[in-house]
């Protein structure tokens, strides 16, 4: 088992439902992990504090996630 993955076992306690922003040593975000995107996800607290992390680390990145799920939902 590899270090990062022994970390993420031993401390962190992910359930369904949960977004992940994976954030590289230089600053930038490498991988955006969340559930299938659904009009019940676009709507939770969650996944609005998760707009406005991605916002604050690359500026923009609020719209683009916005305007990538507009056309996606019914």
């Amino acid at each position: 088992m590899s270090r990062v993955t022994s970390e993420i076992t031993d401390g962190m306690h992910i359930e369904p439902g949960d977004c992940i922003v994976v954030i590289k040593k230089d600053g930038t975000v490498g991988k955006v992990v969340m559930p299938e995107m659904n009009v019940h996800m676009q709507n939770s607290v969650g996944y609005k504090k998760l707009l406005e992390v991605l916002d604050v680390i690359e500026p923009g990145a609020k719209k683009h996630f916005e305007d990538h799920n507009k056309g996606k939902l019914h």
